[in-house]
């Protein structure tokens, strides 16, 4: 075995058995499972900085918040991305999404996903390294979404999340692992405030996002730990200027919290107990990230993105730049994302998102 591939198992070894370390030694943080469900699945959000949750868009973003697909353009879009990770390591770690979404009416929408994340093919090895086993750790998630307006300006949605976990299946420490599996609900609140004083199609938005909520995932058939879903709260609010020649420009600002509470050691949580702790005490102001972003678009065709997103807490994602553009010619768009950070405090860092979208508009 060469050496790139030796530091590659050791590495995504030790990324499985972060579950086992967090219950075996019992650390202070709350475990959590399939944090990837805190990943941005498409390449427009993640393009400014994963900042957009009420940011009403020509390419729409189907996950970023269910509420803003019944203010669509589009009476149907479908959208595939693909993100390749660690490529200078290993190059069969990827992320696979597939959404859509359906307005049969001009209030009501319907949607459903399917984001895929792949850790690859992982070959443990023991101290002589030998080869033992061989393992393909993968994490996904079907949705299933439904949104309303009720008024012009005014719209909300649900999502329902089943969760499948599936890290390594075996025995651990004389711990015996096996998949996990659940299911997270996510809510979602739209205000659009028209700027009558200004052109037409100018607007300012704010969202109200809760997502995964739902319970505790076990990886072990031999005790009662859980781990928590990555349920967070998103507060997101966006200005959207357009000028006669249908060109816009947009500025969106979210805020970010994790409602997963650090946890004293024997400490066991209910879900709804875990969200009200994470606003009580040092918990307040902990586990926030703030993320900015501005997109110009030209004529509807062009979009040209950027962004930041700031992460203090380690439960995060890490703080990064990241830098979009996207074309759309007649019913297909393109769109691409790059994120820039220091890959001492962002795993993130150098990765790209490649988007491809079909729609259907609704008649003039």
């Amino acid at each position: 075995m060469n050496s790139r591939k030796i530091l590659l198992t050791i590495c995504l070894s030790l990324n499985i058995s972060f579950i086992f370390a967090q219950y075996i030694d019992s650390r202070p943080n709350a475990s959590l499972a399939v944090p990837f469900l805190l990943l941005s699945a498409e390449a427009g959000p993640s393009g400014r900085g994963e900042a957009g949750s009420a940011l009403l868009t020509d390419m729409p973003d189907i996950e970023s918040g269910i509420a803003k697909l019944p203010h669509a353009s589009q009476r149907f879009n479908i959208s595939t991305t693909y993100t390749p990770w660690l490529r200078k390591l290993v190059s069969d770690r990827k992320l696979i999404y597939l959404g859509t979404f359906f307005r049969p009416s001009e209030r009501l929408a319907l949607s459903a996903s399917v984001n895929y994340l792949s850790y690859g093919v992982i070959d443990f090895v023991d101290e002589n390294n030998s080869s033992l086993n061989s393992v393909r750790p993968a994490e996904f998630y079907i949705s299933l979404g439904i949104a309303r307006k009720f008024g012009p300006d005014f719209s909300m949605g649900m999502k329902l999340k089943l969760i499948n976990s599936n890290m390594y299946n075996g025995m651990s420490n004389n711990l015996t692992m096996q998949s996990g599996s659940g299911y997270g609900i996510d809510f979602s609140v739209l205000r659009l405030f028209p700027l009558t004083t200004m052109q037409e199609g100018s607007s300012f938005s704010l969202a109200l996002n809760v997502l995964n909520i739902g319970p505790k995932i076990s990886y072990f058939n031999q005790t009662a730990q859980k781990f928590y879903l990555p349920t967070s709260l998103k507060i997101g609010s966006a200005l959207k200027l357009e000028n006669e020649n249908k060109n816009t420009f947009s500025l969106a600002f979210d805020i970010n919290k994790l409602l997963v509470p650090a946890l004293q050691h024997g400490e066991d949580k209910s879900v709804m107990a875990s969200i009200g702790a994470s606003f009580s005490g040092s918990e307040a102001l902990g586990n926030i990230g703030l993320s900015i972003g501005t997109e110009y678009n030209f004529d509807k065709k062009l979009a040209f993105r950027m962004g930041y997103n700031y992460q203090k807490s380690d439960q995060l994602l890490g703080s990064f730049f990241s830098l979009g553009t996207g074309l759309i010619h007649k019913n297909i768009a393109v769109n691409l994302s790059y994120l820039i950070a220091d890959t001492r405090r962002s795993f993130l860092s150098n990765t790209m998102r490649i988007s491809l979208g079909y729609s259907l508009f609704n008649p003039n």
